[in-house]
């Protein structure tokens, strides 16, 4: 019962990190500008955008406030503060064959992860790239956190941005 609530505790501090490690970044820049990694920062945000979790449009995520911003080799997405209810944060490999590191979704208050800890795989994810469109796939996991004692839960997730 204690190993559960560690990793409970653990994939929880995960997603909610993902998702402010996507906030702060798409908060840092809009535009291109000049950087120390690789040259440049590219936003996008917007047209196009779709997350959906379990099939159905992720309910209270304003798709407009969602990122995408390539910098240092890395992609992040992320979605605007929206009070604390729904969010979303990637962050994946720029590479010709994109690789997630870490995602967080929050669905119904409960934070999902897409992680590696300690050895330990939560979640799953694949990238599918058409020209500037990514596609991202999977199954996010987590506690209830209404019901912390009950379990692991997880949700099937797609995520469609358009990052240039």
């Amino acid at each position: 019962m204690t190993k559960n609530r560690v990793l409970v505790a653990g994939i929880g501090m995960v997603a909610a990190a993902a998702v402010l490690v996507g906030c702060s970044d798409d908060s840092s820049s809009k535009g291109s500008t000049p950087s120390a990694n690789n040259g440049s920062t590219q936003v996008s945000s917007g047209g196009g955008t779709e997350v959906k979790v379990e099939g159905q449009d992720l309910s209270g995520l304003d798709v407009k406030t969602v990122t995408c911003v390539k910098q240092g080799g890395k992609i992040n997405i992320a979605s605007g503060a929206i009070g604390g209810q729904q969010g979303l944060g990637v962050v994946m490999t720029d590479e010709a064959t994109p690789k997630v590191e870490s995602l967080g979704l929050v669905v119904d208050g409960n934070a999902l992860a897409v992680a590696s800890m300690g050895g330990a795989n939560t979640g799953s994810a694949d990238v599918k790239v058409d020209g500037s469109t990514y596609t991202i796939t999977g199954e996010a996991a987590g506690a209830d956190l209404k019901n912390p004692m009950a379990g692991m839960i997880s949700k099937k997730f797609e995520i469609k941005v358009t990052c240039n």
